[in-house]
């Protein structure tokens, strides 16, 4: 392709066509639809990403050596705010769970406007931003991409669980604005519990991946001690959280458990007022009569700008398959702030 980008060629012919125009016209990047959907593929063709990127870890853990905490490509034994940003005091947007961290990568190159951000209210570039997750590999990856584009001063990548993150986020010296939980892997489709014993049958039946978590409660990384953490430390920065899943049923249970952990939804600019259930996991929960990711809390469309789109989300896109997005407050917000923040968006 490279080749052929230098060379005469029939645009209306080749089959590289737009592949060639975005490498003349400098458009193809990292966050451009075709790198981004062979990320997903990259992460798809493994029998299960989290066990592929840990056995990974595995093996350059035994070449290179390490098995500490591993904070913007230094080891670490604490959270020292001072040396991992250059203005500790900057608001701080943390994506938890990040992978290959496109999503904070894009958001600290975005020259988007507040109001191209839906009713995420952040001035991307006055913020600090911090990706965790427990792949080394996946972290390597993304703190590479950020020493090469010079973004460390208020870009780092942690590899850690989120909880230790979390717990050190408490100690922040700014404010927690807005926290993402993007597209985690699921659990085993766990049918409604008012589904009927015929429903139960039916649903059953239909094989799904054994290689999941068993159910909500069995390592899901959404859990109730999770988002009780997060809690914590957006409370205190009067911040958001930010829930995205391309599967209905996780949606629901991360929007119910986010609720029973303190966190309030946050009126959607443009709600779903229906959905079609596309896939077959969305089949098989509306069916055991499952709550549908419709109202007024979840939102038709991104809520950030475009440029932050996950791998998961173009590929979600592209298939014309639903992603299902929720904005929850750490804090109490009456009708009337709801309404506020809707309007100023």
């Amino acid at each position: 392709i490279e080749k052929k980008t230098g060379d005469e060629f029939d645009g209306e012919d080749s089959q590289y066509t737009n592949t060639i125009r975005s490498l003349r016209d400098g458009s193809f990047g990292l966050h451009s639809e075709r790198a981004l959907l062979g990320l997903w593929r990259f992460s798809t063709r493994q029998r299960k990403q989290k066990a592929f990127f840990e056995h990974a870890a595995i093996h350059f853990e035994g070449q290179f050596g390490r098995k500490e905490r591993k904070i913007g490509g230094a080891i670490q034994k604490s959270y020292d705010w001072d040396a991992i940003f250059d203005d500790p005091h900057r608001p701080l947007v943390c994506d938890v769970g990040c992978g290959m961290g496109v999503s904070i990568l894009g958001l600290a190159t975005s020259k988007a406007s507040k109001a191209a951000s839906s009713v995420v209210d952040v001035d991307w570039e006055s913020c600090n931003f911090i990706g965790v997750d427990l792949s080394n590999l996946a972290i390597r990856y993304c703190q590479g991409i950020a020493d090469r584009w010079n973004l460390t001063g208020h870009v780092q990548f942690v590899s850690d669980s989120a909880e230790k993150c979390l717990d050190a986020l408490q100690f922040y010296p700014g404010p927690l604005t807005l926290a993402l939980i993007q597209f985690p892997t699921p659990y085993q489709f766990q049918p409604h519990e008012s589904a009927c014993e015929q429903d139960l049958a039916s649903v059953f039946k239909q094989k799904g991946n054994a290689q999941l978590p068993t159910s909500p409660k069995d390592n899901f990384m959404v859990s109730s001690e999770l988002l009780a953490c997060l809690h914590r430390v957006l409370n205190k920065g009067r911040g958001q959280l930010l829930l995205q899943s391309n599967c209905e049923d996780v949606a629901v249970f991360m929007k119910n458990a986010s609720i029973e952990a303190g966190f309030m939804p946050i009126a959607a600019t443009h709600p779903v007022t229906e959905l079609e259930a596309v896939t077959q996991r969305a089949q098989r929960w509306a069916a055991s009569g499952g709550e549908r990711a419709v109202g007024n809390v979840f939102s038709a469309v991104p809520l950030l700008p475009l440029v932050s789109r996950t791998e998961t989300e173009v590929a979600c896109t592209i298939d014309k398959k639903p992603c299902h997005r929720v904005l929850m407050s750490a804090i109490e917000i009456s009708n009337n702030e709801n309404a506020n923040l809707n309007s100023n968006n």
